[in-house]
């Protein structure tokens, strides 16, 4: 994978620079063990997709900053019963304080940060919002490689060293950051406010987990009184107390669990019903007639407004509901198969069936209930298929959808065993996956393909899969080998003049020698922004060193990982020898390390835990990502422990 060459260009030992790029970006040959941050001189390098090929490119403190666009103002809404909170959180934000919204689903945080939205880009506030992404979890490091996205241009497919990031940001000054939907932990929290502080955040979050309690602000479920409103405002009419009793408003209120969007839907369901259009000719407005309480159920008036849909519209309801994944309009004709379907959503949206949200639709719960009801048969995964194949191809077609679809439709083929289609797809999904910087993505949607070549007696696609599996996995993740070679490299007198090309010619040496004469020599910490640490054996070891040095002494002989439970209990019993190794220690810096990390273990293993597994991966698939997330802890452990205990390695 030269410049000239294909991204994925069989298999080889080495990793070469291409001499015909040069600057901030240089294409390189990814072949053989190449492990996370590997640090050379006085910066980071990292791995981006671009034009059909991996690029080398620059580190966050070599990479120029984009100028941060103004906040994009959403649609006027009206608010009914928050415009308290909604000038409260905006007037801390303009006072340079960091906010929470937290609440259960669908209580209205994202409406409040919506209108908060409005004033700040009213003001000419800048800054960026980010929602989540199908498919993935969101920790730490997602977070940070989602914000050196927003804030370098860049999608890298590593992760964004914390130090490294804080200080390229820390000339940003007066920047609005908006994470929606943000389970981070109170500590988690604490460091992506530490790492930008030339910026606000606000949060919205399940739980208060902002540090500072007085910004942290729990969102009310609607109260009667403004439900009156809202209702009274969609309906279009002035209700009385008459007309709202006879419209089983209070049935209504507590079916919707106080939820304006529910609200809004059942509005929806009665100006369609056949009683309500005829008296709407009639006085007084205040009184419509009766209505059935059984009829007001969420899931019923939503499979009465679904069953009313126009054909194309009904067919993208189907497709949202089949796959699970926002969709923008631009994508529903080649999902469905149905070229009228691209002009469905405003339908769909009125109905309240959905929702907007960056360009997308999503379905609203009831909605994929409803159609489940229904018992209407599910989008064809192999229409899906071709028509996202011959939009990623074209060469002037739309911007990509989320990746996580492409897995999906690939899962699904492979189910059904269509395995040729599942292998076409893969060739032109997993470049587009890597290309959005979803790299874990790709790399299930190559073993996908490898299952379906393997199945269906395709040599050639095989070999090809094969092949990228390996690469995708050792780019991503790598082994041990490859930190061992980085760690004899980075000890040697030559590590503040060594050229990218030397460390992967090193790396290829050293693949090929035994791991023992490398094992011990040094470790690494890519911890500081400009230096690299090189922790050696001594004398003088702090207190709680020795205990510490299990954990790191316990991954020469690994115990097999194939389910989240494996990873679970060895996370748990690492973060219990590093508070057993915390509680001896007696030097303050010491102490403080292995507990963080003893507490970042268990936050790890408690969302691992809460996760589970998706039984529908193949198991070979499961153990390959459990096993590279036990890899990333154990490099994490590493870089924690080794900066204030000098025995880790002995």
């Amino acid at each position: 994978m030269s410049g000239e060459a294909g991204p994925l260009d069989g298999p080889a030992a080495h990793m070469s620079q291409d001499p015909a790029r040069s600057g901030a970006e240089r294409s390189i040959v990814v072949h053989g063990d190449v492990q996370g941050n590997v640090s050379t001189g006085d910066y980071t390098l990292n791995v981006i997709y671009a034009d059909g090929k991996f690029v080398e490119t620059e580190s966050v403190l070599e990479l120029p900053l984009r100028e941060t666009p103004p906040l994009r103002a959403p649609a006027p809404a009206d608010l009914f019963g928050r415009d308290e909170i909604v000038e409260q959180v905006f007037g801390q934000l303009t006072e340079g304080t960091s906010v929470q919204l937290y609440g259960p689903a669908d209580i209205g945080k994202k409406a409040i940060a919506e209108a908060v939205h409005r004033k700040l880009a009213a003001q000419g506030q800048r800054g960026h919002v980010l929602s989540p992404r199908a498919g993935e979890t969101g920790t730490l490091e997602i977070l940070y490689q989602r914000l050196a996205e927003a804030f370098f241009g860049k999608s890298f497919l590593r992760g964004v060293d914390e130090t490294m990031l804080h200080e390229a940001v820390a000339d940003v000054s007066d920047v609005h950051i908006t994470v929606l939907d943000c389970e981070l932990s109170r500590e988690d929290v604490a460091r992506v406010l530490h790492t930008f502080p030339g910026c606000t955040f606000l949060l919205t979050s399940p739980y208060p987990t902002l540090p500072d309690t007085a910004a942290a602000h729990q969102v009310q479920p609607l109260a009667r009184a403004a439900a009156i409103e809202l209702l009274s405002s969609e309906l279009g009419l002035a209700l009385g107390p008459v007309g709202l009793q006879n419209l089983q408003f209070d049935h209504a209120y507590r079916m919707a669990e106080d939820k304006p969007q529910r609200l809004r839907q059942y509005a929806e369901f009665i100006k369609g019903s056949d009683q309500w259009r005829a008296r709407a000719a009639r006085e007084p407005h205040d009184q419509p007639p009766p209505v059935d309480p059984d009829r007001l159920s969420p899931r019923h008036q939503a499979e009465a407004l679904a069953v009313a849909l126009s054909e194309p519209a009904r067919n993208v309801l189907v497709a949202l509901a089949t796959f699970g994944v926002p969709l923008s309009a631009a994508w529903f004709a080649p999902v469905t198969g149905d070229p009228r379907a691209a002009d469905a959503g405003p339908e769909l949206y009125d109905r309240r069936l959905v929702t907007y949200s960056a360009g997308t639709y999503q379905l609203t719960e009831d909605a994929a209930a409803a159609v489940r009801n229904q018992n209407w048969a599910p989008t064809a995964a192999a229409t899906a298929a071709e028509g996202l194949t011959a939009a990623l191809a074209a060469k002037a077609g739309p911007p990509g959808p989320d990746p996580y679809l492409l897995l999906i439709v690939a899962r699904t083929l492979s189910e059904a065993q269509q395995w040729v289609l599942v292998s076409r797809l893969v060739k032109t999904a997993a470049p587009a996956a890597l290309a959005a910087g979803r790299g874990q993505i790709a790399l299930r949607l190559y073993v996908l393909g490898k299952i379906a070549a393997t199945h269906g007696g395709m040599t050639k696609d095989l070999k090809y899969y094969v092949s990228a599996e390996e690469q995708i996995s050792n780019l991503l993740k790598g082994d041990k080998l490859a930190v061992a070679a980085a760690l004899a490299l980075v000890a040697a007198p030559v590590v503040p003049t060594a050229k990218i090309g030397s460390l992967f010619s090193y790396l290829a040496k050293l693949a090929t020698a035994n791991t023992a004469a490398t094992a011990g020599t040094a470790a690494v910490v890519v911890a500081a922004a400009t230096t690299v640490v090189v922790v050696a054996s001594g004398s003088g070891v702090p207190a709680g060193c020795d205990e510490a040095k299990q954990v790191i002494v316990a991954k020469s002989q690994p115990a097999e990982m194939r389910v989240t439970k494996d990873f679970v209990e060895r996370s748990r019993h690492v973060a219990s020898v590093l508070n057993a190794a915390a509680a001896k220690a007696t030097d303050a810096k010491v102490k403080s390390a292995l507990q963080s990390r003893a507490n970042e273990r268990n936050s790890v293993a408690d969302a691992k835990e809460r996760e589970g597994d998706d039984p529908r991966m193949h198991p070979d698939v499961v153990a390959a990502l459990i096993g590279a997330k036990a890899l990333n802890e154990e490099i994490k452990d590493m870089q924690k422990i080794s900066p204030v205990c000098s025995n880790v390695l002995e």
